[in-house]
């Protein structure tokens, strides 16, 4: 009788294995990165930041920020960003089981500053992308600061960024 019980356990692991090793062998086709071609260097300590403004930007991907470069998030910035969390949704549709982070795991920054986006590996629609932790939903607040991009992220900025900064 245990034997019984334990069969329909470990198909549905097997089925779990199989998606999951499906996902991660998955190559990305584009990338989530900043509203109409702004720089994706993600630079934090040289000062290209100095306002609410410029500084938002940043919390879209990650809403635990307290600084970004040389502005300090101050009580007074007013944003729906501040505070809010962002959703991730099992299937592309609003109905659909969600839950919800703080900031997107594929959203690396170097210690040179240089940063990556999240990856999208699907599209459904003008609006839902699927990223490393399930779908997104951007909506008109979410395309004043990102956008979808097709393609690689420039890995030759990158290497000739991050060269730059281990000799200086």
């Amino acid at each position: 009788m245990e034997k019984i019980r334990l069969i329909p356990l470990v198909l549905l692991l097997i089925l779990v294995g199989l998606n999951t090793a499906a996902f991660a062998s998955e190559k990305p086709i584009g990338y989530i990165g900043f509203h109409s071609g702004l720089p994706w260097a993600i630079r934090f300590n040289d000062c290209t930041e100095y306002n609410f403004e410029g500084a938002e930007k940043y919390l879209w991907f990650d809403r635990t920020l307290d600084s970004i470069s040389c502005y300090q998030f101050g009580g007074k910035d007013d944003s729906d960003l501040r505070g809010g969390v962002i959703s991730i949704y099992e299937a592309p549709g609003l109905d659909a089981d969600k839950f919800t982070l703080n900031r997107f795991s594929e959203f690396i920054v170097s210690k040179s500053g240089w940063g990556t986006f999240p990856n999208v590996y699907s599209i459904s629609g003008d609006c839902w992308f699927r990223v490393k932790e399930g779908w997104i939903y951007l909506n008109s607040v979410d395309k004043k600061f990102v956008q979808y991009y097709p393609g690689e992220q420039d890995k030759v900025a990158k290497a000739a960024h991050e060269t730059y900064f281990r000799t200086h």
